[in-house]
């Protein structure tokens, strides 16, 4: 007799355990459903698991569409991005601060910088001039003519080119200087 209720107490005991958990989902209609198993029709959807104390336990997100993995997908490259960008920037900003001590330094770098695209300036304006002057004194329509013309095309976008290297240079130099300004205070 003892062993027959002894069997019959731990057989109770393991049955409580195994029917503690609750599950909580929403069908396609979106109505909410609670029972001890969660029907197969359901396994794409949110779902949550309690425990007898009414606890959750567990909770499942929902199957995402198509279109809610792509959204996450565009959201996690956007972060990564912005990671990048903080990351990048954060190089910059410790680069400028140990390459520089004041912004008299970022006009002096500024300078010789600028200075070597004049000196490009000034030798291709000295290789120019005397193709100009050939150019004049040659006939229209000879191939010494359309050769000069060629190579003065040339250098004229050299020319161009340089100038445009010049104010872009320029300018990123004056952007690092206010942004050496925003980071040390120093004028």
């Amino acid at each position: 007799m003892k062993t027959s209720l002894l069997s019959v107490l731990i057989f109770t005991c393991f049955t409580n355990v195994a029917h503690a958990e609750i599950y909580k989902w929403k069908d396609a209609q979106g109505v909410v459903h609670y029972g001890d198993t969660m029907p197969p029709q359901a396994a794409g959807s949110a779902s949550t698991e309690f425990n007898k104390k009414g606890n959750v336990v567990k909770q499942n997100a929902a199957a995402l569409t198509p279109e809610q993995r792509a959204k996450q997908a565009a959201d996690e490259a956007e972060a990564t991005k912005a990671k990048q960008a903080a990351i990048e920037q954060k190089r910059h900003d410790t680069a400028l601060l140990n390459t520089y001590t004041s912004p008299a330094e970022i006009d002096l770098a500024r300078d010789r910088s600028l200075e070597q695209y004049k000196l490009i300036l000034n030798g291709t304006n000295a290789r120019l001039t005397p193709l100009r002057a050939k150019q004049k004194k040659l006939p229209l329509k000879s191939a010494e003519y359309i050769e000069t013309t060629q190579r003065i095309t040339d250098l004229e976008a050299i020319i161009k080119k340089t100038n445009q290297d010049m104010v872009d240079t320029a300018a990123k130099f004056d952007a690092d200087k206010a942004h050496f300004i925003e980071l040390t205070g120093k004028k």
